[in-house]
């Protein structure tokens, strides 16, 4: 099986210049846990997640190194949500975003994204985004294809 048989074409986007409170819309409102991020030609400069923003709300060292105490109040922590929602995609996505093209057979997809350990992959064709697929996608399309029939 192909991964143009099974990925999801309708892409949510963000922009690199968009802010983090436009990602928490997207995600929740979706139901995904992650998304592209476009430049203004519309090519795949990120990925953004779940697990980036909330990466983003636990101290950095010099945090940590300032005031040990205090950086590591959890309660904190979960504060700092509302204030991280004015800043920029581009401050904590993955720049080194991974993308396959839509004629790779689908395990492929599947054993990249255990390798590298992601949940997603971008699928792009000459330069061009034209769908999405998560594990998710291809074990249900499997589970279809070899138990259902």
């Amino acid at each position: 099986m192909k991964l143009e048989e099974i990925m999801v074409r309708s892409v949510k986007t963000v922009h690199i210049d968009d802010n983090l409170k436009n990602v928490a819309v997207i995600i929740c409102t979706n139901h995904v846990s992650g998304v592209p991020v476009v430049d203004d030609e519309g090519k795949v400069v990120g990925i953004i997640s779940e697990k980036d923003v909330i990466k983003a709300m636990y101290p950095d060292y010099a945090e940590l190194h300032d005031d040990p105490v205090r950086s590591r109040n959890f309660e904190d922590m979960e504060e700092r949500y509302e204030s991280l929602l004015v800043r920029k995609v581009a401050d904590i996505m993955s720049p080194n975003v991974l993308s396959i093209t839509s004629d790779a057979p689908i395990l492929k997809a599947a054993s990249i994204m255990i390798l590298k350990k992601i949940r997603r992959l971008p699928i792009v064709d000459q330069g061009k985004l034209v769908g999405i697929v998560s594990q998710g996608d291809i074990h249900q399309a499997i589970f279809k294809k070899k138990l259902l029939e």
